[in-house]
């Protein structure tokens, strides 16, 4: 098995995005993205809520076939208002969503950093090549999952579902 270990993160507000997001804005569609994974993650196909209970919420996300890190993961779900959610799926993979300043202060220096730790159990470290493939293709899906959020919570404050 191979642990790769990867973060990523984004302006939220780079200059000249239309609106600017606020944290409750952010944190709002940081909540859908909890029940409804598939509406701000390409590579995530269906996200089924099994229970959602004491603000743990326990789901089953599908990925697109050869897309995502593995074809589904059952995850329990915890949120760290305002500033993290914690994704942790069955096989010890964990994922945190992170919400922070800038060293401004401001809402343009508003950042999103998501942290992987993939659990890789059909991959060997004697495989070095095969491992440096699939931190490659994890880094690139690392940056999209990242970006494509939060253009997703910008087209949901402008359409008025947030």
């Amino acid at each position: 098995m191979v642990l790769i270990n990867l973060a990523y993160t984004s302006k939220v507000n780079p200059s000249g995005a239309t609106p600017v997001l606020t944290v409750p804005q952010i944190w709002q569609g940081l909540q859908r993205k909890i029940r409804f994974a598939q509406e701000f993650v390409p590579v995530i196909e269906s996200c089924k809520v099994l229970e959602d209970k004491d603000g743990v919420v326990t789901r089953e996300v599908k990925f697109v076939p050869g897309k995502g890190p593995k074809d589904q993961a059952l995850e329990t779900v915890r949120s760290y208002e305002p500033a993290w959610v914690d994704f942790e799926q069955e096989d010890g993979t964990h994922i945190r969503n992170v919400l922070s300043d800038g060293p401004s202060g401001e809402l343009e220096d508003l950042h999103m950093t998501y942290m992987f730790e993939f659990n890789l159990p059909n991959i060997t470290n004697i495989d070095a090549e095969a491992v440096e493939k699939e931190k490659s293709r994890l880094k690139a899906m690392s940056k999209m999952a990242v970006e494509s959020s939060i253009d997703v919570i910008r087209e949901m404050v402008k359409d008025g579902r947030i």
